[in-house]
């Protein structure tokens, strides 16, 4: 089996180093780099018209972003290759075209590596599935922000030397945006409940909050409670639809979620027969996505069907009520939802619905739930 390569970055060299190495019968043969000066060797090429005519038979991409990998992915589904990709992103905001053109195509769109790495979170999932419903899922999904909150919570650095700790370990990029605000987290939980689910949620209607305006004194308030702050992304199906958030999260000290250290990513599921089962991993990372990527290579080379139900359409139900800690300079406006006034900048909320607090919560604004 012939495999095409897209991108020789992090990952994508990670890819060609396993499959270089790799005793099985399948050959890279060709690697699209994107610039001539990056030609190396023969079979690196800048030109995504003669991988797509040439005799691979999967495109492994790995560029990032979300225009040019949905062109190439699209572009390698319609000429009938196998797609394997690590892109959360153009996964989940072109979820319903990229797998509807899978199945038209006769062609199967592999992205194992695109939520929790190593672990294997949706893999395990779909095995689940094969003979259980889920209901629910949580988890702890970003390998940096978990670093970034173990260390203020274990060392009592502040926010930005964790995060500059987090860059030089090569867990953050130079931009952090889509780590610390929540995005990446946002995609690989709508990644995660259309598998489960089979459906196609509109990312645009998931509400996301992330870590970046969180302080010491935060991290004082969760060791006075006995509790650990930790970015969590959870989904449950309802009747009424999926309802799906991503937030910091006070949890207690005792729960396994709590406890995950480092850069590491947890995964917990909720079925009507297994119960709850849960999964840690490396979730990113050069070898971790890299042996994820060649896992569905050769599901593909096994030709093991993955799956190609017809997707579904749910709702996002944004209701979700629960108590919150929001700290910030305007909480005057939220008095009637104050349950506890730490200080002047700090309230603690009763249950309430959270779509009654967003009018309320600005960028400078900072808010957790409490599941104390």
């Amino acid at each position: 089996m012939n495999i095409a390569l897209l991108g020789c970055g992090v990952v994508g060299s990670g890819v060609k180093e396993i499959l270089d190495a790799s005793k099985q019968d399948i050959k890279l043969t060709k690697i699209l780099v994107k610039d001539k000066d990056e030609i190396r060797e023969a079979r690196m090429t800048t030109d995504i018209q003669e991988i797509l005519k040439s005799d691979v038979d999967v495109i492994v991409e790995c560029i990032g972003g979300i225009d040019i990998p949905f062109q190439y992915i699209s572009q390698a589904l319609q000429h009938k290759k196998h797609v394997v990709t690590s892109n959360k992103k153009v996964l989940a905001t072109h979820y319903r075209e990229l797998v509807n053109m899978a199945r038209k195509n006769g062609v199967i769109l592999a992205f194992e590596a695109s939520v929790g790495g190593g672990i294997p979170w949706l893999e395990n999932i779909r095995h689940i599935k094969r003979v259980d419903r889920i209901s629910a899922f949580e988890g702890i999904f970003n390998g940096t922000t978990n670093y970034i909150l173990d260390r203020m919570t274990s060392q009592g650095v502040d926010f930005q030397a964790a995060l500059q700790e987090a860059q030089a370990l090569g867990y953050a990029e130079s931009d952090p945006t889509d780590d610390i605000d929540g995005y990446d987290v946002k995609y690989k939980c709508c990644l995660t409940a259309n598998v489960i689910w089979n459906s196609s949620l509109p990312l645009e209607d998931i509400l996301f909050f992330g870590i970046r305006n969180v302080r010491k004194k935060d991290i004082l308030y969760a060791a006075q409670k006995n509790a650990v702050l930790k970015l969590t992304g959870k989904a449950v199906k309802t009747d009424k639809g999926i309802q799906i958030l991503v937030i910091p999260a006070f949890l207690s000290s005792q729960e396994n979620m709590a406890q995950l250290p480092k850069n590491l990513n947890y995964g917990k599921i909720k079925s009507e027969y297994l119960g709850e089962s849960c999964y840690i991993g490396q979730g990113a990372g050069k070898y971790p996505t890299a042996h994820a990527v060649m896992q569905d290579i050769l599901s593909i080379s096994e030709k093991r069907e993955l799956s190609s139900e017809i997707l579904e359409e749910f709702p996002i139900k944004q209701d979700y009520v629960s108590r919150f800690y929001i700290r910030g300079q305007k909480l005057s406006s939220l008095q009637n939802f104050v349950s506890d006034i730490l200080d002047e900048e700090t309230i603690l909320t009763k249950n309430v619905n959270l779509l009654e607090l967003l009018p309320y919560i600005d960028k400078n604004t900072w808010i957790a739930e409490i599941r104390l």
